[in-house]
């Protein structure tokens, strides 16, 4: 798994207070924690660090996951939590902490074949992470277009006209992940030169 943290500029927009929680992982295995996590507190410097927490390999799954938010008492006292992580984490923390999240990192790319977490499966390695704009759910994944703004022409009623069930975004707003003003937000065009100009 191949991931770069965000400029610091990029995640500044986002954060909301100055109390951060952090989740880090060891990227299926390929990262040395140790290394990673001393870059992350030289990259959030600027903020108070409420508490760090490594999500191995092992305990990417929603069971542990939860089992673990039970014993991490810092995370209330965040204002925001960012994720250094794949894109699959911030898509499941919402269902379980009631607080912002913003993915720190762009997956560039998930190696197949080798073994990986359970949330690893929700990125799509798109090489630029934008769930943040749309209430921690990935259209690259739940979109069969991969509509950035959507939803498109082609939905009808609500209707997905390749699937023919809910739009994804349709699902996002009648739920409330986002409201309406940052529903209409337009979220900017992709680079793709980030996964396309890979080694």
């Amino acid at each position: 798994m191949r991931l770069e943290f965000k400029n610091i500029e990029e995640i500044k927009e986002f954060i909301k207070g100055n109390k951060i929680f952090v989740f880090s992982c060891d990227e299926c295995g390929f990262k040395k924690v140790e290394e990673k996590n001393k870059k992350i507190l030289d990259h959030i410097k600027d903020y108070e660090l409420i508490g760090i927490y490594t999500l191995y390999k092992e305990e990417c799954n929603v069971g542990n996951f939860v089992k673990i938010l039970k014993n991490l008492e810092e995370v209330n006292k965040a204002e925001t939590i960012l994720t250094f992580t794949c894109g699959g984490l911030p898509q499941i923390i919402p269902n379980y902490i009631k607080k912002f999240v913003i993915p720190a990192t762009n997956t560039l790319k998930i190696e197949a074949g080798r073994e990986l977490g359970s949330f690893a499966r929700l990125c799509s390695a798109c090489g630029e992470c934008w769930i943040h704009y749309t209430g921690n759910l990935c259209m690259e994944k739940l979109c069969p277009k991969k509509m950035r703004n959507g939803p498109c022409g082609g939905s009808e009623k609500g209707m997905c006209e390749v699937y023919k069930r809910l739009c994804p975004w349709v699902i996002l707003f009648r739920n409330k992940r986002i409201s309406e003003e940052e529903f209409l937000k337009i979220v900017p065009p992709k680079d793709f030169s980030k996964i396309l100009l890979q080694e």
